[in-house]
């Protein structure tokens, strides 16, 4: 409430000068015509009847009975004030009052937000950034191989020690996310972790997130009472880009190196969002790492899928300062099946049609052993994801000319007698390149084929799209039909 008193009394400071100069003139005039009146009053007091005088006194009384409510009004306002704005509006002017309020809660509050943010990076580094998991850790499969290896990527460096920064990859739902979650929280100091959303309009405020920086840090005490008095917010959000967010973060990082001896580790998770929707942003994050790498700043280290995002950061000058792609694979079979039957309490019957269909790629794993939880059965779950997987085919197929189908299924069903297909063999089965790229993006785009950076050459994307071309389309190999004949 007395803020609200604050703020209107230093309004009527700023109040423009023709309203002061208007409300002058009308206290002139106002003063002139009482002085008038007045005189008016003395000559005529001696004709004054009784009955005048008698109404005299009435007004009197009235006047003076609403002088002693306004006075009980102000008094009971007193009361409510608190001893230290008792003894500030008793000494000194309500106008000097409020302006002196409004500069020291200004001062403070931005003393405040400097400290907290600055207190609060800190903290961010001195232990570590990393959510939580996003299922149960119990149901968490130890594999134990490939955790040391990214545990020791993700571990903040001695200086001397920093030589590149790390890309690793693997295909959808193959555990990426997870492992390096799990490293990361193993490693705990030193280490930020960022997740970048699917929005990467979004992406400033997820890397501020992560490490808890607040974009009020910069405000300035004019910015604030602007702010206070016109309603205007004190950060308008132009600012709030993620270039900032890195600057504060290298500042942060140089401090961590010097007190602690040792380089901090940035991790950007789901990188392929980048690639898809914003190459440029993940070209700069790039060269960023390499000049950190070469000022001993801090390490990098980027998740993403196989596709778009290491075949663009392939071509770029600064993949030099990368180490060789660290590739994260499918579970091995017994891998598969101790996890459906320890962790998710499934019969060895049920985890091995479970692996047939799905082979050992983690989330599809987790998602039909949680269906079975729900009551779903097996072979619901199996007719549904088949249909799924023949819907994308079919949809390549009905935008396909006649020999563009014909290279489509010689592709997916070339796939079945050997485990890929190279550039090679690729221009064997279709001598137009415009034909073959555009089916082979088309496949890409479906996730029903996949690159392999490492070879360059084409596999299935997952074993659910083996069975479902070994079941709905062997027979339309064209190419393989005309061999076996």
């Amino acid at each position: 409430m007395y803020l609200r008193h604050v703020f209107s009394s230093v309004k009527r400071l700023i109040l423009p000068r023709v309203q002061v100069n208007s409300k002058t003139i009308n206290q002139s005039i106002y003063r002139t015509l009482a002085h008038a009146h007045k005189n008016k009053l003395e000559i005529s007091e001696v004709r004054k009847a009784p009955t005048e005088e008698a109404d005299d006194g009435n007004e009197l009384k009235a006047v003076v009975e609403a002088t002693a409510a306004r006075k009980a009004r102000e008094k009971a306002e007193w009361e409510r004030l608190s001893f230290v704005e008792k003894i500030v509006k008793k000494f000194f002017p309500s106008q000097i009052n409020s302006i002196a309020i409004l500069i020291v809660a200004g001062v403070g509050y931005v003393i405040y937000e400097q400290v907290k943010n600055d207190y609060e990076i800190k903290h961010t580094f001195s232990n570590g950034s990393c959510p939580n998991f996003k299922f149960k850790e119990e149901q968490l499969l130890e594999r134990r191989t490939l955790l040391d290896q990214l545990i020791k990527i993700v571990t903040p460096a001695p200086d001397k020690l920093v030589s590149s920064y790390y890309i690793v990859l693997g295909e959808h739902g193959v555990g990426k996310s997870t492992l390096i979650r799990q490293a990361a929280r193993e490693v705990g100091p030193g280490v930020v972790y960022v997740d970048v959303p699917s929005n990467v309009e979004k992406f400033g405020f997820a890397f501020a997130r992560a490490i808890r920086f607040n974009f009020k840090e910069h405000i300035r005490l004019s910015t604030w009472i602007e702010s206070k008095m016109f309603g205007s917010p004190p950060d308008d959000g132009k600012e709030a880009s993620w270039e900032r967010v890195l600057q504060t973060f290298e500042k942060y990082a140089l401090n961590y190196k010097k007190k602690y001896g040792s380089v901090p580790v940035l991790i950007f998770d789901s990188c392929d969002s980048l690639a898809n929707k914003d190459p440029k942003m993940l070209e700069i994050l790039q060269d960023t790492a390499k000049t950190a790498i070469d000022d001993s700043a801090w390490i990098t280290v980027f998740i993403t899928s196989v596709g778009n995002a290491p075949e663009q950061m392939e071509g770029r000058s600064s993949i030099t300062r990368a180490s060789s792609f660290i590739e994260i694979s499918d579970l091995t079979k017994d891998e598969a099946m101790t996890y459906l039957i320890e962790k998710r309490g499934l019969s060895k019957d049920m985890a091995q049609s479970i692996y047939d269909l799905f082979g050992g790629r983690i989330k599809s794993l987790q998602n039909a052993a949680s269906k079975l939880d729900s009551g779903v059965p097996f072979e619901v779950i199996r007719r549904s994801t088949l249909q799924d997987t023949a819907r994308r085919i079919e949809k390549i197929k009905c935008r396909a000319t006649t020999q563009e189908q014909t290279f489509l299924f010689n592709v997916l069903c070339g796939l079945l007698n050997q485990p890929e297909l190279t550039v090679d063999q690729l221009i064997e089965l279709e001598s137009d390149v415009t034909v073959r790229q555009k089916i082979l993006d088309e496949l890409r785009n479906e996730t029903l084929l996949i690159r392999s950076v490492a070879a360059g050459s084409f596999i299935y994307h997952s074993q659910t799209i083996r069975v479902c071309v070994e079941e709905y389309y062997k027979d339309k190999c064209l190419h393989c039909n005309a061999k076996e004949m």
